[in-house]
């Protein structure tokens, strides 16, 4: 309520019009649709790769133990650093876009690659407690079953290299989607994402038995492709070209 105020009374960077009616303004929704859908998309991708993972994982001869384990080990405390990460990929979308804007994107480039560092630093020092202290994590949530736990330990030391990966990921994608573009954000997640670690346990699932270990790996090279990808097409620079430009959209 307080900000509504705000905003309504002005005094703030941004502020409701004066004088200009209160109609749909159809150039700007376009442009937000244009640059924000692709995002949407990338977040249901996401969620769709996640549950069709959890079928192989429930698959698994020891299903209720592989799931226990990553319920904790990568929804719960792999969040450490996917929390810190988002977080950094927010900061890095805004700064990146605000100095394009501004005209500096030399300036844009450093930020993003300042915010990856920050990033992997921060996966760094909780990865060496997934690596070092598992058993103990793990007690926190009062696993104890000799089964959960060696799987769940397993998990954490995959983890623990695998959110190296997934902290420069999403900085780059931040980086990315600040520029205006939010498209190859949206294909490196359905490549990395989906294809490459469900690709993995499909064939192995068909080839052999599929086992825990070949899920958690699947889960690190899913989370290694994506960095890659990411990081080569900021890397490429066309973001540079690209005019969020809500009159003459263009590149």
């Amino acid at each position: 309520m307080y900000a509504v105020a705000r905003v309504w009374r002005g005094g703030w960077v941004i502020s409701f019009p004066r004088g200009q009616g209160w109609g749909p303004d159809w150039k700007i929704i376009r442009s937000l649709f244009r640059f924000g859908l692709p995002t949407g998309i990338q977040g249901i991708a996401m969620n769709v790769g996640g549950v069709l993972m959890l079928a192989f994982i429930g698959s698994l001869a020891q299903s209720a133990a592989a799931q226990a384990a990553f319920a904790v080990s990568y929804t719960q405390l792999f969040s450490l650093i996917t929390w810190t990460s988002v977080g950094l990929m927010g900061a890095a979308a805004a700064v990146a876009g605000q100095n394009l804007g501004a005209g500096q994107p030399d300036r844009a480039a450093s930020a993003v690659h300042l915010a990856a560092r920050y990033g992997v630093a921060g996966a760094a020092v909780i990865g060496l407690f997934f690596f070092f202290f598992p058993r103990e994590l793990l007690a926190v949530f009062g696993m104890n079953q000799p089964v959960v736990v060696e799987i769940g330990v397993q998990l954490l030391r995959v983890l623990s290299v695998s959110g190296l990966f997934i902290a420069l990921a999403l900085t780059y994608t931040g980086g990315l989607q600040g520029t205006g573009d939010t498209r190859s954000p949206l294909y490196i997640s359905i490549v990395s994402q989906v294809v490459v670690p469900l690709g993995i346990c499909f064939v192995i699932q068909r080839l052999g038995t599929l086992e825990p270990i070949d899920v958690w790996v699947a889960i690190l090279l899913g989370h290694a492709t994506r960095c890659v990808l990411s990081v080569v097409r900021f890397n490429q620079g066309k973001w540079r070209n690209i005019a969020v430009d809500i009159d003459e959209p263009g590149r």
